[in-house]
């Protein structure tokens, strides 16, 4: 499901949409994590999947491989259970539709807002709590790169009050989907500096290869770190392998 929200209207109309799929489905079915059913990925996290919580996926921005892992995750809650709806909230306007598609994803359970590029960042951050509120979702992708009006809005205000926002409405997200028992993927551009890193319960980060993808455990809510280790994509539980971008 495709969606563009236009307007001063759009987080209500955001609202009305989660009112209504939350009345017409049944809560997804809880499980400890998220395994994406990628043997050697999976191997590497310490949970042996991704947790319940906000993971943030850094990676050089359309060079990395967080666009990827996301989609992974969407279709591995998709198929563990078939009640499952996913979200993606897209300000880059850069989730490509094939792809979604090769990934294996149900689109007629993907939920995807594109909020107006003249959106200040915050209201886009604010409509991501709104989501998670709503527990009607097992996955809640979040593409925190701002562009157009955001990125307009993250150059007016001074670095350290984002930062201190970001922090905020990180808490507030990873409180509500601990609660729902959902996982929220922040995908973050590793080229871009921050005061303080995002309290987060993983962070991992990623670099693309041609046929393999390098990951690094840069925060994990227990201290478990780790070396870089390189997956191959041969082995992801995907018909088609992604093509060279995000």
């Amino acid at each position: 499901m495709f969606s563009t929200m236009a307007g001063s209207s759009a987080l209500d109309e955001v609202r009305q949409r989660l009112n209504a799929l939350v009345s017409c489905n049944q809560p997804p079915l809880r499980q400890p994590s998220l395994a994406l059913s990628w043997a050697e990925f999976d191997a590497l996290l310490p949970d042996g999947g991704l947790p319940h919580g906000v993971v943030e996926l850094s990676a050089p921005f359309s060079l990395g491989g967080g666009t990827m892992v996301a989609l992974a995750a969407i279709q591995a809650a998709q198929r563990k259970d078939s009640r499952a709806w996913c979200a993606w909230i897209d300000p880059t306007r850069t989730l490509y539709a094939p792809g979604v598609v090769m990934a294996g994803v149900e689109l007629h359970r993907l939920f995807i807002v594109r909020p107006p590029r003249s959106f200040l960042y915050a209201t886009v951050w604010r409509m991501a709590v709104k989501m998670a509120r709503a527990k009607a979702f097992a996955v809640i992708v979040l593409d925190d790169d701002p562009v157009g009006g955001a990125a307009e809005d993250h150059r007016r205000g001074t670095r350290p009050q984002h930062d201190r926002s970001r922090e905020v409405l990180v808490r507030k997200l990873a409180l509500l989907a601990a609660e729902g028992g959902s996982t929220v993927l922040l995908l973050t551009d590793a080229r871009k500096t921050h005061s303080a890193p995002l309290p987060v319960a993983l962070r991992l980060e990623l670099e693309r290869a041609p046929e393999a993808i390098r990951v690094r455990i840069g925060k994990d809510r227990y201290g478990r770190g780790g070396l870089v280790k390189t997956v191959l994509l041969q082995d992801r539980p995907s018909l088609h392998l992604f093509p060279m971008a995000g």
